[in-house]
């Protein structure tokens, strides 16, 4: 054999050596591969940041679980509301006397929104969702109870846009908590369990508190195009108002009804303001203080059949548990021979143990009705 041939015959042999090599290389993966199989998949429980890969193809905004997950949030929501108006009058007919914090509680508007929220994320954790899920997704539960809860009539339009508002930024606050926890641990059913009944271990520790009376003023003014004595005669004897007379506002567009008529009559007692709003409600002032052309003031009584059933919702009528309305006074000033300046103050009473969100929402609408009353009084003394 010549020299070459040696030199052929080692190369060949080196050349075939990386083949006898990578057998066992592919065993190894095979076995590996069957240990999976065995085992089975990774469990979707273990924290977002160890999962490795991209999200399951099924997983897009239009599978069902993105869907299921904000359904089953909106019926926990659903649920909450209807214990924490159930709980309490259901303790007291079994002869318990246990006070249960009601809708206008901490327990309920301000940590079932977060926990819904979280719900609603933690049941789409398979799908790995990102901070836009986490933040807009809670939104969809929040509509689908506040639907549900329109639908149930366990409340009115009036109620649920006062409160959609603070339902939905909570309900995203919960839901971004929800998505850091997972990113860092895993989160079971237990953990879920404990933070469901969390509102209504709330409902519980608040009913014994009394809730905070906050007694609040309204201040506005304008001046009116006409003379004391014109502007004093449209405020005392305020008839046949129509719709089309009052300006849009926030209070109205809600579903609260607008005012008819308002008029003061002497009586036996003194002297009153019986006033009428749409869909028959109507309430009393007593005047409390006059002096012709200058200032009146009345202090309002509600009857229990002032608001028929269905014309607000019961935590916002007005001489409730939870809103009612104090003093209120007109005062004329004469600025010149044909300019005057009507003042108003208003007062009135939140109770409740949320103020610090009620108060603002019940000061906004408030100087909104007050200044569509203002707009009335002068477009008419005006046109007088």
């Amino acid at each position: 054999m010549s020299a070459n041939d040696d030199h052929n015959t080692s190369n060949g042999q080196a050349g075939r050596a990386p083949s006898v090599q990578s057998a066992p290389t592919e065993q190894a993966e095979q076995a590996a591969k069957a240990v999976q199989t065995v085992q089975g998949p990774t469990q979707q429980s273990a924290p977002l940041s160890t999962q490795q890969g991209d999200p399951d193809p099924g997983n897009t905004p239009l599978s069902p679980l993105y869907w299921i997950a904000p359904l089953i949030g909106g019926l926990y929501g659903l649920a909450i509301r209807y214990l924490a108006g159930w709980v309490g009058p259901f303790l007291q007919s079994i002869g318990l006397d246990t006070r249960v914090a009601g809708v206008m509680s901490v327990g309920f508007i301000m940590l079932t929104p977060v926990v819904l929220g979280a719900v609603t994320v933690y049941l789409l954790r398979d799908t790995r969702p990102g901070w836009m899920v986490a933040f807009f997704s809670p939104w969809v539960a929040t509509a689908l109870m506040m639907i549900g809860s329109m639908l149930t009539l366990l409340e009115g339009s009036i109620c649920v846009v006062i409160l959609s508002p603070v339902f939905l930024v909570l309900s995203s606050l919960g839901g971004l908590l929800m998505r850091a926890i997972l990113n860092v641990m895993a989160v079971r059913g237990p953990h879920i369990g404990g933070l469901a009944v969390l509102p209504l271990l709330a409902l519980m520790v608040e009913g014994p508190i009394p809730p905070q009376d906050s007694w609040q003023r309204i201040e506005r003014s304008t001046v009116v195009a006409a003379t004391p004595d014109r502007v004093w005669n449209e405020i005392v004897q305020a008839r046949d108002i129509r719709r089309e007379e009052l300006k849009p506002t926030l209070a109205h567009w809600i579903g609260v009804p607008r005012p008819v008529e308002g008029i003061n009559h002497p009586t036996a007692q003194g002297e009153v303001r019986e006033s009428r709003w749409e869909r028959g409600v109507h309430f009393r002032g007593r005047v409390i203080d006059r002096v012709e052309g200058q200032t009146i003031a009345w202090r309002y009584e509600f009857a229990p059949d002032s608001f028929p059933p269905g014309t607000m919702d019961h935590h916002v009528v007005l001489g409730g548990q939870y809103l009612d309305l104090g003093e209120t006074r007109f005062t004329l000033t004469p600025i010149d021979a044909g300019h005057t300046r009507l003042d108003v103050v208003a007062h009135y009473r939140v109770s409740s143990s949320i103020n610090v969100y009620a108060v603002p929402v019940a000061n906004l609408l408030g100087r909104d009705f007050v200044d569509m009353l203002l707009d009335l009084y002068r477009k008419r003394s005006e046109a007088a």
